[in-house]
């Protein structure tokens, strides 16, 4: 269960991130503070976080992408060497993922090894 308010707590820091135009690390140390908070396992802790952020990541640069008729990442796409626009949509989503997976992970980490090495 506590994976669940683990994996909304991460998408709603992650959508206020974009709303409020935060930085791009502000969801992993959202989810750092959210997995250390829950009792989840270090596993739960990195990938449920990165679950939430591939979602909300993917979403919003794929919304990007079709909002300027793929001329936005067409153009980056061959500035960094990529086939497509899509493909950097993909990136973008999956380095958002590891960025919140990884914060999660550290959370959950922190407080495993605070209560001793027990769960």
């Amino acid at each position: 269960m506590y994976r669940l308010f683990l994996l909304l707590l991460v998408l709603l820091i992650c959508v206020a991130t974009l709303y409020l135009d935060w930085p791009w690390y502000v969801p992993a140390i959202g989810a750092a503070v959210s997995a250390g908070l829950l009792p989840v396992w270090r596993r739960a802790g990195f990938y449920f976080p990165f679950l939430a952020a591939v979602m909300v990541w993917g979403c919003y640069s794929g919304y990007l992408h079709l909002l300027s008729e793929g001329r936005l990442g067409d153009r980056l796409a061959v500035t960094f060497g990529v086939p497509t626009g899509w493909v950097l949509v993909v990136i973008t989503a999956l380095w958002g993922g590891f960025t919140a997976g990884l914060g999660g992970l550290l959370g959950a980490a922190v407080r495993v090894a605070a209560a001793g090495g027990k769960r």
